[in-house]
């Protein structure tokens, strides 16, 4: 933790808003960066006085939304065989990459905003939301939706962590993520759920 802040602080002491919004694009569109502690970390800044919240937060909201509308065009207008191809390129994060892939086809749209929670996912939905050839206004609605929850949530949680941000930040991103994963539980038992009694439905209708 000491070391990313020690690699990023001064970058975004120089450069400010500029360095963050390129940050978080870097990061959604692919990077190996650590954006929750980035996020957390901003938050610190304002609670010191060297950021603004509102600014603050905007900027990386903006920065993950336009990374994520970049990818989705990536995918919808190259498809799965350039993505296959130059994901193979990622080495480690081809893995997680194919795992997404799967988690996608199950899932569908929720793991636009649910993916913002878990690292390694929220790089690679939206190139499956192109892929998929997701309708643009229903990714925007819950990228869009998602990244502006996760920008504030861990934005917020730095300022009111203040100095003990990286003593609690792990503690507390542990805990998110299992509420999150079972988020995606009950989401997915719910949409198997509706599924089955969707397709339950023309038969009741049959058989009277």
């Amino acid at each position: 933790m000491q070391e990313i802040v020690q690699m990023f602080s001064g970058y975004i002491a120089d450069y400010g808003y500029v360095a963050l919004f390129s940050l978080f694009f870097l990061g959604i569109i692919g990077f190996p960066l650590p954006e929750e502690t980035l996020l957390v970390f901003s938050g610190f800044l304002v609670s010191t006085g060297q950021l603004s919240y509102i600014p603050t937060f905007l900027v990386c909201f903006f920065g993950s939304i336009s990374a994520m509308t970049c990818a989705y065009w990536i995918g919808r207008t190259f498809g799965y065989a350039f993505i296959e191809r130059y994901g193979k390129r990622f080495g480690l994060g081809y893995t997680l990459y194919k795992r997404t892939e799967d988690w996608f086809n199950r899932v569908g749209k929720w793991a636009l905003p649910l993916g913002y929670f878990i690292p390694g996912v929220r790089q690679f939905t939206a190139y499956f939301a192109g892929i998929t050839k997701l309708p643009f206004p229903s990714f925007m609605l819950y990228s869009y939706v998602g990244g502006l929850f996760w920008s504030i949530l861990f934005v917020t949680l730095g300022k009111i962590l203040g100095e003990r941000w990286e003593q609690l930040f792990d503690v507390i991103s542990r805990n998110l993520a299992i509420f999150f994963i079972l988020l995606f539980g009950v989401i997915l038992a719910f949409s198997y759920y509706q599924r089955r009694k969707w397709l339950a439905k023309p038969k009741q209708e049959g058989s009277r």
